[in-house]
Protein backbone atom coordinates (compact mmCIF):
# COMPACT_ATOMS: atom_id res chain seq x y z
CA UNK A 1 0.00 0.00 0.00
CA UNK A 2 1.31 3.79 -0.65
CA UNK A 3 1.32 5.51 2.29
CA UNK A 4 2.05 9.02 3.05
CA UNK A 5 1.33 10.26 6.90
CA UNK A 6 3.07 12.95 6.89
CA UNK A 7 4.03 16.95 5.51
CA UNK A 8 7.48 15.57 4.38
CA UNK A 9 6.18 12.33 2.71
CA UNK A 10 3.40 13.94 0.74
CA UNK A 11 4.41 14.04 -2.90
CA UNK A 12 5.16 18.15 -3.84
CA UNK A 13 5.48 19.81 -7.74
CA UNK A 14 4.76 16.78 -10.06
CA UNK A 15 2.61 18.53 -12.89
CA UNK A 16 -0.56 17.59 -13.48
CA UNK A 17 -1.04 16.02 -10.89
CA UNK A 18 -3.29 18.39 -8.70
CA UNK A 19 -6.20 18.63 -11.41
CA UNK A 20 -5.76 16.78 -14.29
CA UNK A 21 -3.55 12.96 -13.58
CA UNK A 22 -5.92 10.24 -13.75
CA UNK A 23 -2.64 8.26 -12.70
CA UNK A 24 0.66 8.62 -11.61
CA UNK A 25 4.18 7.19 -10.87
CA UNK A 26 4.64 7.21 -7.61
CA UNK A 27 8.35 7.04 -5.54
CA UNK A 28 7.84 5.44 -2.34
CA UNK A 29 10.15 3.40 0.06
CA UNK A 30 9.36 -0.16 -0.37
CA UNK A 31 9.36 -2.05 3.39
CA UNK A 32 8.49 -6.00 3.35
CA UNK A 33 8.31 -7.58 6.42
CA UNK A 34 9.68 -5.01 8.36
CA UNK A 35 12.50 -4.63 5.95
CA UNK A 36 13.69 -1.40 3.96
CA UNK A 37 14.83 -2.10 0.56
CA UNK A 38 14.80 2.10 -0.65
CA UNK A 39 13.25 4.32 -2.59
CA UNK A 40 11.10 2.38 -5.56
CA UNK A 41 8.23 3.78 -8.10
CA UNK A 42 4.73 2.26 -8.70
CA UNK A 43 1.54 3.56 -10.79
CA UNK A 44 -1.06 4.41 -8.51
CA UNK A 45 -4.93 5.54 -10.21
CA UNK A 46 -5.16 8.88 -8.51
CA UNK A 47 -8.66 9.24 -10.10
CA UNK A 48 -12.09 7.34 -11.32
CA UNK A 49 -12.21 7.12 -15.26
CA UNK A 50 -15.70 7.70 -15.14
CA UNK A 51 -16.52 10.19 -12.44
CA UNK A 52 -12.81 11.78 -12.63
CA UNK A 53 -13.01 12.02 -8.43
CA UNK A 54 -10.45 11.28 -6.52
CA UNK A 55 -10.44 7.62 -5.17
CA UNK A 56 -10.50 6.62 -1.49
CA UNK A 57 -7.18 8.02 0.43
CA UNK A 58 -6.27 10.07 -1.97
CA UNK A 59 -5.37 13.93 -1.40
CA UNK A 60 -4.04 16.46 -4.29
CA UNK A 61 -4.20 19.82 -5.05
CA UNK A 62 -2.59 22.99 -6.86
CA UNK A 63 0.32 23.82 -5.34
CA UNK A 64 -0.50 27.71 -6.29
CA UNK A 65 1.01 30.09 -8.56
CA UNK A 66 4.00 29.56 -10.00
CA UNK A 67 6.78 32.73 -11.29
CA UNK A 68 6.28 33.17 -15.16
CA UNK A 69 4.46 29.73 -15.25
CA UNK A 70 0.98 30.28 -13.32
CA UNK A 71 -0.76 28.18 -15.86
CA UNK A 72 1.06 25.01 -15.38
CA UNK A 73 -0.58 23.07 -12.24
CA UNK A 74 2.36 21.49 -10.49
CA UNK A 75 0.16 19.64 -7.80
CA UNK A 76 0.80 18.17 -4.46
CA UNK A 77 -0.77 14.70 -3.39
CA UNK A 78 -0.94 12.46 -0.32
CA UNK A 79 -1.82 8.90 -0.10
CA UNK A 80 -3.92 7.64 3.34
CA UNK A 81 -3.32 3.51 2.99
CA UNK A 82 -4.04 3.34 -0.28
CA UNK A 83 -3.96 -0.42 -1.69
CA UNK A 84 -2.38 -0.90 -4.84
CA UNK A 85 -1.78 -4.27 -6.82
CA UNK A 86 1.97 -5.57 -6.79
CA UNK A 87 2.20 -5.75 -10.46
CA UNK A 88 1.59 -1.77 -9.87
CA UNK A 89 5.62 -1.57 -9.30
CA UNK A 90 7.70 -0.87 -11.91
CA UNK A 91 9.55 -4.21 -12.16
CA UNK A 92 12.35 -3.39 -15.42
CA UNK A 93 15.42 -2.58 -12.79
CA UNK A 94 14.45 -4.41 -9.41
CA UNK A 95 11.58 -6.98 -8.85
CA UNK A 96 9.43 -8.07 -6.13
CA UNK A 97 7.88 -12.02 -6.50
CA UNK A 98 4.60 -13.10 -4.97
CA UNK A 99 6.60 -14.63 -1.55
CA UNK A 100 7.88 -11.10 -0.82
CA UNK A 101 11.10 -11.54 -2.39
CA UNK A 102 13.43 -8.68 -4.28
CA UNK A 103 15.76 -9.09 -6.59
CA UNK A 104 17.62 -6.06 -8.27
CA UNK A 105 18.29 -6.59 -11.77
CA UNK A 106 19.96 -3.11 -12.43
CA UNK A 107 20.93 0.28 -11.05
CA UNK A 108 17.88 1.89 -9.24
CA UNK A 109 18.90 5.08 -9.81
CA UNK A 110 18.21 4.50 -13.56
CA UNK A 111 14.09 4.98 -11.90
CA UNK A 112 15.28 9.42 -11.40
CA UNK A 113 15.92 9.65 -14.94
CA UNK A 114 12.17 9.92 -15.42
CA UNK A 115 12.64 13.61 -13.73
CA UNK A 116 16.43 13.85 -15.39
CA UNK A 117 14.27 13.91 -18.87
CA UNK A 118 12.23 17.05 -17.67
CA UNK A 119 14.96 18.72 -16.30
CA UNK A 120 17.49 18.48 -19.79
CA UNK A 121 13.47 19.19 -21.55
CA UNK A 122 13.86 22.71 -19.24
CA UNK A 123 17.35 23.23 -20.09
CA UNK A 124 16.70 22.76 -23.84
CA UNK A 125 13.81 25.33 -23.67
CA UNK A 126 15.72 28.10 -22.08
CA UNK A 127 17.31 29.57 -24.96
CA UNK A 128 14.03 29.13 -27.16
CA UNK A 129 13.11 31.60 -24.83
CA UNK A 130 15.57 34.07 -24.51
CA UNK A 131 15.91 34.07 -28.79
CA UNK A 132 12.11 35.38 -28.66
CA UNK A 133 13.31 38.19 -25.83
CA UNK A 134 15.93 39.59 -28.02
CA UNK A 135 14.74 38.98 -31.13
CA UNK A 136 12.56 41.52 -30.42
CA UNK A 137 15.04 43.36 -28.73
CA UNK A 138 16.94 43.54 -31.95
CA UNK A 139 15.13 44.36 -34.59
CA UNK A 140 13.48 46.95 -32.31
CA UNK A 141 16.36 48.75 -31.96
CA UNK A 142 17.42 47.87 -35.43
CA UNK A 143 14.50 50.16 -36.83
CA UNK A 144 14.12 52.85 -33.66
CA UNK A 145 16.07 55.65 -34.47
CA UNK A 146 16.80 58.53 -31.69
CA UNK A 147 18.19 62.00 -31.53
CA UNK A 148 20.61 63.71 -34.30
CA UNK A 149 23.74 62.16 -35.84
CA UNK A 150 25.34 65.25 -36.19
CA UNK A 151 24.08 68.94 -34.66
CA UNK A 152 21.94 70.50 -36.26
CA UNK A 153 20.89 67.07 -38.39
CA UNK A 154 17.44 65.84 -39.13
CA UNK A 155 19.12 62.36 -39.49
CA UNK A 156 18.51 60.00 -36.26
CA UNK A 157 20.70 57.35 -35.03
CA UNK A 158 19.63 54.01 -34.45
CA UNK A 159 19.10 52.60 -30.86
CA UNK A 160 21.64 50.06 -31.88
CA UNK A 161 24.46 52.20 -32.13
CA UNK A 162 24.67 53.14 -28.97
CA UNK A 163 27.52 52.11 -26.90
CA UNK A 164 25.37 52.25 -24.10
CA UNK A 165 22.43 50.04 -25.77
CA UNK A 166 25.21 47.29 -27.00
CA UNK A 167 26.57 46.81 -23.29
CA UNK A 168 23.60 46.25 -22.30
CA UNK A 169 22.59 43.52 -24.84
CA UNK A 170 25.81 42.12 -25.85
CA UNK A 171 26.22 39.89 -22.71
CA UNK A 172 22.34 38.46 -23.27
CA UNK A 173 23.25 37.74 -26.63
CA UNK A 174 26.59 35.98 -25.24
CA UNK A 175 24.53 34.08 -22.44
CA UNK A 176 21.99 33.06 -24.89
CA UNK A 177 24.51 31.74 -27.51
CA UNK A 178 26.23 29.80 -24.58
CA UNK A 179 22.89 28.30 -23.18
CA UNK A 180 22.65 27.42 -26.77
CA UNK A 181 25.82 25.00 -26.57
CA UNK A 182 25.54 23.89 -23.41
CA UNK A 183 22.23 22.75 -23.62
CA UNK A 184 22.43 21.01 -26.96
CA UNK A 185 25.74 19.21 -24.43
CA UNK A 186 23.64 18.40 -21.96
CA UNK A 187 20.67 17.01 -24.30
CA UNK A 188 23.18 14.91 -26.32
CA UNK A 189 25.15 13.22 -23.07
CA UNK A 190 21.58 12.47 -21.90
CA UNK A 191 20.71 10.34 -24.77
CA UNK A 192 24.27 8.72 -24.43
CA UNK A 193 22.91 7.74 -20.84
CA UNK A 194 20.37 5.88 -22.32
CA UNK A 195 21.52 4.25 -25.21
CA UNK A 196 24.00 2.69 -22.23
CA UNK A 197 21.01 1.93 -19.88
CA UNK A 198 19.53 -0.04 -22.70
CA UNK A 199 22.21 -2.32 -23.60
CA UNK A 200 22.66 -2.77 -19.60
CA UNK A 201 25.41 -0.43 -18.51
CA UNK A 202 24.84 0.99 -15.53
Amino acid sequence: MIHSPTITSTKYWPGDLGRFSTHAVVFARLLVKGKDYGTNAFIVQLRDLNTFKRLDGIKTGDIGSKFGYVAKDNGWATFDKVRIPRMNMLMEIVELNKEGAFTVKGDPKVLYTTMMLIRTTIILECPHFSARTLVIALRYSAVRRQFATIKGSKSERKIIDYQTFQADLTPLLAKHMTQMVVSTFVRNEFHEMQMQVYKGEF
